[in-house]
């Protein structure tokens, strides 16, 4: 068993070496998804906004809706497997985006299932996924199961050793400070 899943995490990561051109789409998901995870780990008492739930969501539907452009384009199989997959993570963008936009849920739910660890983590993976390059078995998704709880590590990790500062609600407004003339 760990075999197989050590295996199936080095194909993730062999993909991308063997597909380069796959670094135009998950290269930008990653530097976005780290500066969030910093920013985060910096202003611990900023909490993600209503916004940021949204705009994830959005991006989190244009990675979706770019695989199925280019799993209409290459077919690559399973075909339909893997067009129930990104549908049901498209399904899932959209859920977000309503939620986002209508405030229907409570905000700590909201952006929890909207925060940036699993919405970039779930754009890696569905890009990879649609563009052919991942085997979809059950030690595919155990590695990426893994991957998922490293990361999330990391970024808790990431956060503790962090220096911390005041979130932006706790600044003070440009020019709320009392004038005082010099001299």
């Amino acid at each position: 068993m760990l075999n197989e899943v050590w295996s199936a995490l080095k194909g993730i990561f062999l993909s991308i070496a063997n597909e380069p051109s796959i670094l135009w789409y998950i290269a930008p998901i990653g530097v976005l998804w780290f500066i969030l995870e910093i920013y985060f780990g910096i202003y611990e008492k900023e909490k993600l906004g209503w916004n940021t739930a949204l705009a994830n969501g959005i991006t989190l539907m244009w990675i979706c809706v770019e695989g199925l452009r280019y799993l209409f384009l290459h077919k690559p199989e399973p075909f339909f497997t893997r067009f129930f997959i990104l549908c049901a993570i498209l399904g899932y963008a959209i859920l977000i985006i309503f939620l986002s936009f209508s405030h229907k849920l409570s905000s700590k739910l909201t952006y929890l299932l909207a925060s940036p660890t699993p919405i970039f983590y779930l754009c890696f993976i569905t890009t990879l996924w649609s563009h052919g390059l991942v085997a979809i078995n059950k030690w595919t998704v155990l590695a990426m199961a893994l991957l998922f709880v490293f990361l999330i590590l990391f970024s808790l990790l990431l956060k503790a050793i962090l220096p911390g500062r005041k979130g932006i609600a706790e600044l003070p407004e440009i020019g709320e400070e009392e004038f005082k003339p010099e001299g």
